[in-house]
């Protein structure tokens, strides 16, 4: 049995997203879709409502079973980190909107569950990726080949990192 997955690279002007099928653990994963959420232009509060909104049409199109997303990392100044929780507290009442299973990553564990370092850059992720993602009948590969955003691109080794994880593949719900 397969899962859909929805991967999020939250942000409070650019949220990325990408939605994926996993077959089952350790197999092949299919591309169906991704995307940049784009709220730079709008003011605050209404950036929060332009991702709710985006990532709704998104839900109701693809129906995802999970959602994954990528969790708060320290380092940020406190006014940014506040604006961040705000986007990722819209983001997850979709989850729940939706009945989906929530799953947080931090962007050490991503990173190293991609490319095998907690430290690897955006190069070394993205080519990590289209070698551990070049099956399938549309291979993560072929979406990365293009010149692809990095918020889409973490979006997308976000949804990698869940369909990887073997504790959503035992108890499902």
């Amino acid at each position: 049995m397969g899962y859909r997955i929805l991967g999020v690279d939250p942000g409070s002007r650019l949220t990325g997203w990408a939605v994926l099928d996993a077959a089952s653990l350790g197999k092949s994963f299919d591309m169906v879709s991704c995307g940049l959420i784009d709220a730079r232009n709008k003011k605050f509060p209404l950036n929060l409502g332009r991702i709710y909104d985006e990532l709704k049409e998104v839900a109701a199109m693809y129906s995802p079973d999970m959602m994954s997303l990528e969790a708060v990392f320290s380092g940020v100044n406190p006014a940014s980190l506040i604006k961040l929780s705000q986007a990722r507290g819209v983001i997850c009442l979709l989850s729940s909107e939706f009945g989906m299973k929530l799953k947080e990553y931090s962007p050490r564990l991503v990173k190293k569950s991609i490319a095998g370092y907690g430290g690897a850059t955006k190069r070394q992720m993205r080519e990590a990726l289209g070698l551990l993602c070049a099956s399938g009948s549309r291979s993560v590969r072929d979406f990365l080949e293009g010149n692809v955003d990095d918020n889409i691109s973490d979006a997308i080794a976000i949804a990698v990192c869940c369909a990887t994880d073997m504790t959503n593949f035992i108890n499902f719900g």
